[in-house]
C-alpha cells in the first residue's frame, strides 16, 4: 500500500510574516543604536543643534521599534494560515497578556 502526500511541509504564511516583523524590529533597533552613536559625537561644539536633531530620530526611530514589536504580538501564530480561527488567535493574545501582567505584578 502506498501513501502520498501531496505538500507533507506545514504551511509558511505565520512564519513568514512573523520572521519579517521580527527581522525589521531587529533593523529598527540597530538603526536606534547607531543613531544614538551619532547623536553623541554630534553633541559637542558647533554640531550640538544638529546632535539635538539626531537625538530626536533616536526616539522616533525607538517609537517605531515598539510599534513593530506590538505588531508582532498581534500577528498570526507561526505556521497559522490567512483562514486561522479567531479562538486560536485569541487564545494566544491572552496567553500574552496574562503573561505580561504577571511580569509586571512581580516587579
Amino acid at each position: 500500500m502506498t501513501v502520498l502526500t501531496l505538500d507533507p511541509a506545514l504551511p509558511t504564511y505565520g512564519r513568514d510574516l512573523r520572521n519579517d516583523i521580527d527581522q525589521l524590529h531587529a533593523d529598527y533597533l540597530a538603526l536606534a543604536e547607531r543613531t544614538a552613536r551619532l547623536a553623541v559625537l554630534l553633541d559637542h561644539g558647533h554640531y550640538a543643534k544638529a546632535g539635538g536633531r539626531v537625538r530626536a530620530a533616536v526616539g522616533t526611530v525607538w517609537r517605531a521599534a515598539e510599534e513593530l514589536h506590538s505588531a508582532f504580538h498581534a500577528a498570526p501564530p507561526r505556521c497559522a494560515g490567512p483562514d486561522a480561527p479567531l479562538s486560536r488567535l485569541c487564545g494566544r493574545r491572552m496567553r500574552y497578556l496574562v503573561n505580561r501582567s504577571a511580569r509586571r505584578a512581580s516587579r
